[in-house]
């Protein structure tokens, strides 16, 4: 599985690319909305991991710009605020309120390969 995740905080991108590599799966990284919406559109990952609070665009223009592209493609939103998140519910997958949980994160993705 392709997997862009989007994250401006590095040591966090860091892990979470690390644990996801140790799961077999290919991780694409951006550190903001705006590079993260142009690696989307050249990669065509298979799912989007993104924190919502980033400078430059956040998460949410960046799920609306992308929805925009391509309506289906599974989003999971990784997130410190509750009140943030269900502000895009309708449009994602799952959430992830950090700290992110390894065993959370991973059974997110798979339930998602498994409906794909």
């Amino acid at each position: 599985m392709n997997i862009l995740y989007v994250e401006d905080e590095k040591f966090t991108r860091m892990l979470v690319k690390k644990l996801l590599e140790k799961e077999e799966l290919y991780v694409h990284e951006a550190a903001n909305g705006v590079l993260g919406l142009k690696k989307f559109l050249e990669v065509k990952p298979d799912l989007v991991i993104t924190d919502l609070a980033m400078p430059e665009m956040d998460g949410f223009e960046m799920i609306h710009k992308i929805r925009e592209h391509d309506s289906t493609i599974p989003i999971i939103i990784t997130t410190a605020y509750r009140e943030e998140a269900e502000k895009v519910c309708s449009l994602v997958s799952a959430c992830i309120y950090k700290p992110i949980i390894r065993e959370d994160l991973i059974a997110a993705i798979h339930k998602i390969d498994k409906s794909a």
